[in-house]
């Protein structure tokens, strides 16, 4: 699923952190080859980039089911949502487990049945937790205190049927993507609502199944159309600005999930069905592929949440895989 090399130069400065408590688990590490660039055999020819896996972290032997979100605090520390076991977990920058929050439930600080649920982290380290069981976002500080929620099952204004993603912007805005009500909601950071857009559809501006999303620093957001297999780009006051699809440079269509931002506002996409993530610039524009350069040989397994770390660190959660790889483009 590739194509013929291009040397690739990655600079990434990349943006995120997290924070924690006291448990022990040490990662499973891989060593993989170093970052190679190679031809691929396919319908057209297609730049992709290999990187070196550093290490992966499955939190052996407690291990994780179906992880989906993925966030990256001031100190470096990851937050995962194990979906299957209805929790969050927290590593360090190594991929030791350094805290869990995991009561099931609907009080304050517990999790229903998170499943396709994202996380996202403040300038403050608060994290923002997508609970999509109990139908509500909640705020906790970095070492799992619980500060506020908010939602309810419904599709009204700051209601959730099956909420997916969420993102913030440089003021601390939050966004949540929905796939079972097709629009983007916008609060504050205490999560009043301000606005939202969209619709079911397939026009621009609307959205079938919407799961990731991203801002930039510009305030521009980044929504994963998932059924309609493409990328939605909109401007700080929710117009639609450009769209364009997955799996183009390779004629296969893509299935887009989580996305990701870098320091330069190119755009990563995990393609959740062919196992590989895509690299566009701002407005869409196809750079390269991070792929094992084969359909029948994926990269990555099921690819769901994707963050940077402050040293340029790629971290890919593979749902179906149960774990997050670490590489160093």
């Amino acid at each position: 699923m590739q194509r013929t090399p291009f040397i690739l130069l990655l600079s990434v400065l990349f943006i995120t952190a997290c924070g924690g408590a006291a448990a022990a688990s040490t990662p499973t590490v891989v060593p993989q080859p170093t970052s190679t660039l190679e031809p691929i055999a396919t319908s057209t020819t297609e730049a992709v980039l290999m990187p070196e896996q550093l290490f992966e972290i499955t939190n052996d032997p407690d291990n994780m089911k179906d992880p989906y979100g993925i966030a990256i605090n001031s100190e470096g520390n990851l937050y995962v949502t194990d979906a299957g076991n209805n929790r969050v977990l927290i590593f360090d920058g190594t991929g030791k487990l350094i805290a869990k929050w995991d009561t099931r439930g609907d009080g304050e600080g517990q999790f229903q049945s998170l499943g396709f649920g994202g996380l996202a982290i403040d300038a403050n380290d608060n994290v923002f937790v997508v609970d999509n069981g109990n139908h509500r976002i909640q705020k906790l500080d970095r070492d799992g205190s619980f500060l506020l929620g908010w939602g309810s099952s419904g599709t009204g204004d700051g209601q959730f049927v099956r909420a997916i993603g969420i993102a913030l912007d440089t003021n601390g805005n939050v966004y949540v993507t929905d796939d079972g009500n097709p629009f983007v909601q916008k609060f504050d950071n205490n999560g009043n609502f301000l606005m939202q857009w969209g619709g079911a559809g397939t026009a621009d501006g609307q959205f079938s199944h919407a799961t990731g999303i991203a801002v930039d620093a510009n305030g521009n957001i980044f929504v994963a159309d998932y059924e309609n297999k493409r990328v939605q780009k909109f401007d700080p006051t929710g117009t639609f600005h450009t769209a364009w699809n997955m799996g183009e440079d390779i004629k296969i269509s893509g299935t887009p999930e989580a996305i990701a931002l870098d320091a330069e506002g190119n755009v990563y996409v995990s393609d959740y069905a062919l196992g590989r993530i895509q690299v566009f610039d701002n407005d869409g524009r196809f750079l390269w592929a991070i792929s094992a350069g084969s359909i029948s040989r994926p990269m990555f397994k099921r690819p769901t949440g994707i963050a940077f770390d402050a040293n340029g660190r790629l971290f890919v959660v593979n749902q179906s895989g149960n774990s997050v790889s670490v590489f160093q483009p």
